[in-house]
């Protein structure tokens, strides 16, 4: 009796983590699983198997926690991700806290789907250490970052200020061993500079819930009215989906943004803008393999208005959204639920944003950019096609 007990315990908990994962919220759909119970068994008979023949203890909750991972790197999407209780309490605590990090912008490598840096800043950690853009990250403290996406590569790096973190970098055909002291990094999402006499430079390094607030800021403060606007999304990987919606306000002249679609591509939502905040000014969009997500969106809504000019290199190709399901482990699912469409229905889902005018620039090429003087007219390849863009 009671091995039995034990048996339909072990069945209850792997059948809550897999009723949890998959969002079962109707009859219709737990009957349909009911009605296949072989696959059901198949991972109970595995758990119970491991349970009682491992040679060694086993901890029930590093195998349910298995199953969870398992069936999210099953998906063979690198952003759904299943996140531990322990991750979850430190991403939470993070955000409300004063946290340093190391001055580096990850973004991911498609060839390897390992987080790589895609960006240093002048003067940070990252750059005091010796670390490279295009560095790929192996391991963080002694923990693998294989299967991370870069949220979770940001959390194990992030950390108290003062504190040291521990990285192994793939760089060329080595690896390297790195401790970096963490700082107190501050970037803001917007930062502007007059080019010349008639061109507004503005780059966006990331989409968060101050951007629109520092972009309205930015525009209020300044001395004159711009003839032409440079807009930088290079190595912006997103951010907040609606704080690139509202900034569509000021690059097109109203209309749909972009078209949300799920499982059934026949059901498309708009998300629409109004011309109210319409600059209405000669503009180039700047950007390179890792403008993704939130930043395709607002250049895709662009390049389909017309209303500006793309130059640099193909983007990345990330139009999908995630959203993050809390579970009963005190894990949660990050789990992928739409995909995007331009206002002229593209799917940029694989090749991305293909630019007006294509100019390549190397990893060497960037390492000659003075991030500390922004915007760099003497080494920035493509913004100096961007600035005689405007006399041609």
């Amino acid at each position: 009796m009671n091995k039995l007990k034990k048996v339909a315990k072990i069945i209850f908990k792997i059948v809550i983590v897999i009723f949890a994962l998959i969002g079962i919220t109707s009859t219709v759909l737990i009957s349909n699983l009911i009605k296949t119970p072989k696959e059901l068994l198949t991972a109970i008979s595995t758990y119970q198997l491991i349970v009682s023949r491992f040679y060694m203890n086993v901890n029930n909750n590093d195998l349910i926690e298995g199953i969870s991972k398992g069936m999210a790197s099953s998906l063979n999407d690198p952003y759904s991700i299943y996140y531990t209780k322990e991750e979850m309490i430190e991403f939470n605590t993070q955000l409300n806290g004063i946290y340093a990090g190391i001055g580096m912008v990850l973004g991911l490598d498609k060839d390897t789907n390992l987080i790589k840096g895609i960006r240093i800043f002048k003067g940070s950690p990252a750059e005091k250490a010796g670390l490279l853009p295009g560095d790929i990250i192996i391991e963080i403290d002694g923990k693998s970052a294989e299967g991370m996406d870069t949220e979770t590569v940001a959390v194990n790096v992030k950390g108290l200020e003062g504190t040291k973190v521990k990285l192994v970098i793939f760089r060329g055909n080595e690896y390297l061993d790195f401790e970096i002291t963490r700082e107190v990094i501050q970037v803001p999402s917007v930062t502007s500079k007059f080019i010349n006499e008639e061109t507004l430079y503005i780059e966006i390094t990331s989409f968060n819930e101050n951007t629109t607030k520092e972009f309205r800021n930015m525009l209020s403060g300044l001395e004159k009215e711009p003839q032409n606007i440079i807009l930088d999304l290079r190595n912006n990987g997103g951010g907040l989906l609606d704080q690139a919606i509202e900034l569509a306000r000021y690059f097109t002249p109203g209309g749909v943004v972009l078209y949300e679609t799920g499982r059934n591509q026949k059901d498309l939502l708009p998300f629409v803008v109004d011309s109210s905040l319409f600059l209405n000014k000669p503009l180039v969009v700047l950007v390179n393999e890792n403008s993704a997500s939130a930043s395709e969106v607002l250049a895709g809504a662009i390049q389909d208005y017309k209303s500006g000019t793309l130059i640099g290199d193909n983007t990345f190709g990330k139009a999908v959204v995630q959203s993050i399901y809390s579970l009963p482990t005190g894990g949660a699912l990050k789990l992928t639920t739409e995909r995007y469409l331009t206002p002229n229905k593209r799917d940029l889902s694989k090749e991305g944003l293909t630019p007006d005018v294509k100019i390549l620039m190397t990893e060497e090429d960037y390492m000659k950019i003075d991030y500390t003087a922004l915007p760099d007219i003497k080494n920035d390849l493509q913004l100096i096609e961007a600035i005689n863009y405007f006399n041609k």
